[in-house]
């Protein structure tokens, strides 16, 4: 169910005026949120429904073990009757397959139940790094599985062909559910965070798989925290018109980034690589450029959509992007882009590892492994890690000549300063759009073609190849210029009434006349 669809639009029509009613009932609210979640999900594939439910079951369990509370009889009943009680749901819309559904996941109960019980047999001094061990197994075992399974088949197949060992090509029939790696992380940090005593496990079975499936921010982010988001849930939260409208004014602007500016330059970015080895300079440098105005209008589209939503439930999401194309080094533009899975990385990954307490040389080390990770956590394919390690490279480089630290010593008002900042600025830039070849490209041979001919053939310049695109992004440059020099993130909640007002109308009529054709998908879904 796509945000810019008129199937959510009907979806959110009939959830919004039930959630009126029921919303100062915490209970209440949170199951009609949780079904209204589950629905929203099982749009895709009713299927999948059971597996949110299995590791929301797991995370309930696993958080109460690792804070050192104990496990008992009636957690596990409750852990396992939510589990078959939506699978059996479920089941009544997945045709003949219902069946195989239910017992299948009977068996994970079954195994989860008794996971718990030797668990708690074991010396109460190990009971809570088990407990921490259970649900990393269970929320990465899924991710593995269904994300990852045909990816280390194909590259160990590769690998032994080229030493000489030829053996037939099997892969798995795997489906990729939808968001299941933003499901994932959310759930491990919550463990974590009950492991290290930074917040309490919740009593509620329906609290903990409320926050980990809300529909606003379920498939695509941004990864909210534990103690961010789950008070909200345990609290009646105030609701008026005034946040009702600036949630609609904040979801107004992501469909506008989505629908006019994502998916208008989506064709011309496809078209690139798609003709890699045939086209020329030009073209290649504005497929490179399309894309980059392509991934931050998708993805920076849906954050601002899932935060706009959820302010008008009432609640309140982070800020997962901070203008990151105005970026002047590379740790600048991971403080700034996708904020919610650069923290966690840190927090979680490279913090874990070490972090920089132990010598440069180690330091350097965990974040070219954070951002290896962070890559292949984008994609099951080595473009990805290649992606990954590219940034993690550059942060190195940039660290190596300290030149977060010489910015930071010199004002950009300054003729020298104005010039070290800019140049940096333009490097920073010429750098990630470098990396998101890798990232868009289906393979290296691609990605090849793109660099080659955007770096050596300087033929094709002219205002066609470049005109249809910067008449897309031209608007939303301008903009964004605009918010930094006036310090806010929400344009169309910024300025005096009738300033935001003839904004909005300017947006809606754009939406109305430029939007592309409907139904393209947000990249991130994939992830």
């Amino acid at each position: 169910m796509l945000f810019n669809s008129w199937v959510f639009a009907t979806f959110f029509a009939l959830f919004f005026p039930v959630y009126l009613l029921v919303r100062k009932n915490i209970r209440a609210r949170n199951v009609w949120l949780l079904l209204a979640s589950y629905i929203f999900y099982g749009w895709w594939n009713p299927r999948f429904v059971t597996l949110l439910a299995i590791l929301a079951a797991v995370d309930y369990l696993a958080a109460l073990g690792v804070a050192g509370k104990p496990v008992t009889h009636y957690d596990r009943f409750k852990g396992a009757a939510f589990t078959i009680t939506t699978t059996a749901i479920s089941a009544l819309f997945v045709g003949a397959d219902g069946p195989y559904l239910l017992k299948i996941t009977l068996c994970f109960v079954a195994l989860l139940v008794i996971a718990t019980y030797i668990i708690a047999a074991t010396p109460v001094e190990k009971q809570r790094r088990y407990w921490l061990y259970l649900s990393i197994f269970a929320n990465l075992g899924v991710l593995v599985y269904f994300k990852y399974c045909n990816f280390f088949l194909d590259s160990v197949q590769t690998a032994l062909d080229a030493i000489g060992w030829h053996i037939d090509k099997f892969t798995l029939n795997v489906i990729l559910p939808i968001g299941l790696s933003f499901h994932v992380f959310q759930g491990i940090s919550r463990t974590f965070d009950c492991y290290r005593g930074e917040i309490k496990p919740e009593g509620s079975l329906t609290t903990v798989a409320t926050y980990l499936a809300f529909f606003p921010q379920l498939v695509a982010g941004p990864i909210e925290r534990a103690a961010h988001l789950i008070p909200q849930f345990e609290t009646e939260l105030s609701l008026n018109l005034k946040m009702f409208t600036s949630g609609s004014m904040l979801f107004l602007w992501g469909l506008y980034q989505k629908v006019v500016v994502a998916d208008n330059v989506a064709p011309l970015a496809n078209y690139a690589f798609q003709h890699s080895a045939a086209i020329d300079g030009a073209t290649a440098l504005m497929g490179i450029l399309a894309f980059t105005a392509q991934i931050y209008g998708d993805f920076c589209g849906y954050s601002n959509m899932a935060r706009g939503l959820a302010r008008c439930l009432g609640f309140d999401l982070m800020a997962n992007f901070d203008q990151p194309y105005f970026s002047r080094t590379p740790s600048e533009f991971w403080k700034r882009w996708h904020i919610s899975l650069s923290s966690w990385l840190r927090d979680y990954l490279y913090i874990s590892l070490g972090g920089n307490r132990h010598g440069m040389a180690m330091m350097y080390r965990n974040l070219m492994i954070t951002m290896l990770l962070g890559g292949l956590w984008h994609g099951a394919a080595w473009t990805f890690v290649a992606w990954g390690g590219f940034h993690g490279a550059i942060q190195v480089v940039f660290r190596m000549l300290n030149i977060d630290a010489a910015l930071a010593r010199v004002s950009v008002w300054t003729v020298k300063g104005g010039l070290m900042h800019a140049t940096s600025w333009f490097i920073t830039m010429i750098l990630v759009m470098i990396g998101w070849v890798f990232f868009r490209a289906v393979d290296f041979t691609q990605a090849g073609n793109m660099l080659t001919a955007a770096a050596t053939d300087f033929s094709g310049y002219s205002a066609a190849t470049f005109g249809p695109l910067f008449s897309f992004v031209a608007p939303l440059a301008i903009v964004e210029i605009y918010q930094r020099i006036a310090h806010k993130r929400e344009v169309l909640n910024m300025g005096p009434f009738l300033f935001r007002y003839t904004a909005a109308i300017t947006v809606v009529m754009t939406i109305l006349l430029l939007s592309a054709p409907p139904g393209q998908s947000f990249i991130y879904f994939d992830f």
